[in-house]
């Protein structure tokens, strides 16, 4: 895996890791940015499935650098 493939996939991890964690605060907190956020439930699903989708390439990007040639 090249330099740049990491530093993608690193930087897209982290985000995606981090709007899967704002929002299950926000979902659980109630309170004014709650009321503006009442559709949260699902974008917490596309951040759940945007970091799914992050692991399974990560491991098929790391098992095909160690196929042999």
């Amino acid at each position: 895996m090249n330099t740049r493939r990491i530093v993608f996939l690193s930087l897209f991890g982290v985000y995606q890791l981090l709007a899967f964690v704002f929002t299950l605060v926000v979902e659980y907190k109630d309170g004014y940015i709650y009321t503006l956020l009442n559709k949260v439930h699902l974008f917490k699903y596309g951040a759940l499935l945007g970091l799914v989708l992050f692991i399974i390439e990560f491991f098929w990007v790391k098992s095909e650098s160690n196929e042999p040639n």
